[in-house]
Formats: structure tokens, C-alpha cells, sequence
């Protein structure tokens, strides 16, 4: 894994501060106040936070689960076993 581990790091470092971004720019247009303003460019700004940070949110649970695919497909190293008194049950 190590081929891909730097650049899908670096990936969800990226998404995450868009995320982060994304989250600060919809709390400080919430918390303002908009009264007396055009409420159709209001609603607007609105919206396209809204699509961000909702985009940026769903690029963070794609890229995990990317990531999970990714470590799932690895091979186990050999003599390698999976120890179920760590909390996994068997399924058996």
C-alpha cells in the first residue's frame, strides 16, 4: 500500500480542510446578519455553501471508504493471523 499511501494521505488532508472551510464559511453566513439584504443572492450564497460543504463531506466518506477498499485488498504478510480476541468476533 505504501505505492498509493503518500498521495491518498495527502488527498484526504486536501478534502479535509475543504471540508473544514467549508464548515467555518456556512457557520459565519448563519451567523450573520442578512436583514435588509437581496434576499434572492441570500439564498443563493446559501445554497452553494450548503452544496460545498455537503460535497466536501461526501468526498471525506468516499476517500474512506476508498481507503478501506484499498488496505482490504492488501495480502496479509505471511505467517500473518487474525487474532478475534481483539474484539472482532468470527462471524462463524
Amino acid at each position: 500500500m505504501t505505492d498509493v499511501a503518500a498521495p491518498l494521505n495527502a488527498l484526504h488532508v486536501a478534502v479535509a480542510e475543504v471540508e473544514a472551510l467549508a464548515a467555518l464559511a456556512v457557520h459565519a453566513f448563519d451567523d450573520a446578519d442578512w436583514h435588509g439584504g437581496d434576499q434572492q443572492l441570500v439564498e443563493r450564497m446559501a445554497s452553494v455553501l450548503g452544496v460545498i460543504a455537503r460535497s466536501a463531506a461526501s468526498a471525506i466518506t468516499a476517500l474512506n471508504r476508498l481507503h478501506s477498499a484499498i488496505a482490504d485488498a492488501q495480502p496479509a504478510t505471511a505467517g500473518e493471523r487474525w487474532d478475534y480476541n481483539d474484539g472482532t468476533a468470527s462471524g462463524g
